[in-house]
């Protein structure tokens, strides 16, 4: 069942367009992650869900009811939504328990009421022990936790969450993430995630919405935007993709640089227009001395190479530049002779 509903929501600056008819069915109890690099409107268009801003065209409707289009905006507070944000944005002057406990004392709910709701959010956070600290005495992830049992304390129907690992370091972003997903199956909340981080999304979300210059580029699963690219731009976000330009020639086959390759899966432009395809840097095997010419390969130059301890990754050219991840045993000098083989299961066609 349909919760939350965008329809063609659109929000303009100056004429510039940072949402551009963006349109998203979101099912009740559904992790939703906006994903994107800097200035892709995810922020935005968080913000008109939350009411933040009104749109400049389009609706917003949660359970079938309009709460935004252009000249009427149902104020945020009249929403039931709770909103994190990256700067945690917890009272320094009130205790642990006095913060989870504000949004009930904003909704003048009984005191004891308050409290035992308010405990009932600290125990599920594990920051019972914390209840009479202030937060200058937390570290970064146990502040976010309790923006996190703040925003979960008035029971929210839906949860918004700008960016709110931003500013861990990568070990409590990892557990933070196990954090949120845990209490988002707990408590059953809709919630819309905005990342840039793709391993968030991806470790996080039921689906994820990758946006692109105000658009929607593609919706789909982690596991059916990593796999299944619709775009050169997702090819290239999501994963540590290579999108190489190349001619089609008919069928499943491509050329790239004069030598004819077979392309498992995708889009394809039709024979003689140009198009492109993608392969993750670790789906191509790099044979030394070029000898796997003609077995669905091309000939390569190493460029560079760094050693990361599991893995080398190389920079061949092709003809183009290709980032490929070897074994670490696999030591290649700059200027060596190599042939880049690939795998047409794992190669998907690309016309977008």
């Amino acid at each position: 069942m349909t919760h939350l509903e965008l329809a063609g929501l659109t929000k303009r600056y100056g004429g510039v367009g940072a949402v551009e008819d963006v349109s998203l069915s979101v099912a009740k109890g559904e992790f939703i992650c906006l994903l994107g690099p800097s200035g892709c409107g995810k922020t935005t268009t968080l913000r008109m869900i939350a009411g933040f801003l009104e749109p400049d065209g389009g609706e917003i409707r949660v359970a079938g009811e309009v709460v935004s289009r252009p000249g009427r905006s149902l104020p945020p507070e009249r929403r039931n939504m709770s909103m994190i944000f990256q700067s945690y944005a917890v009272w320094p002057h009130m205790t642990v328990l006095e913060n989870v406990a504000y949004g009930l004392k904003m909704q003048k709910r009984p005191a004891a009421e308050r409290r035992e709701r308010a405990l009932a959010m600290l125990a599920a956070t594990r920051l019972t022990d914390h209840a009479d600290k202030y937060p200058a005495a937390l570290s970064g992830g146990q502040q976010q936790r309790v923006a996190l049992a703040r925003a979960l304390a008035p029971n929210p129907a839906i949860l918004l969450l700008d960016e709110p690992l931003s500013n861990l370091d990568a070990n409590l972003r990892g557990e933070m993430r196990m954090e949120i997903r845990r209490l988002h199956e707990q408590f059953g909340n809709t919630s819309i995630y905005v990342t840039h981080d793709q391993m968030e999304a991806m470790t996080m979300a039921d689906r994820i919405v990758v946006m692109n210059g105000g658009r929607i580029e593609q919706i789909g699963t982690p596991h059916e935007v990593y796999d299944a690219p619709k775009s050169r731009f997702v090819a290239r976000f999501i994963g540590a993709s290579n999108v190489l330009e190349a001619k089609h020639v008919g069928g499943n086959q491509v050329e790239v640089a004069g030598h004819a390759l077979e392309i498992g899966r995708g889009d394809f432009a039709g024979a003689g227009r140009d198009m492109s395809f993608c392969v993750k840097t670790h789906d191509v095997d790099l044979v030394p001395d070029g000898t796997a010419h003609g077995n669905n390969a091309l000939p390569g130059v190493v460029r560079s190479h760094a050693y990361l301890g599991s893995h080398r990754d190389y920079i061949v050219d092709v003809g183009q530049e290709m980032l490929i991840s070897a074994p670490a045993s696999l030591d290649l000098a700059p200027g060596a002779k190599v042939s880049v083989r690939f795998h047409a299961d794992r190669c998907r066609g690309l016309v977008q």
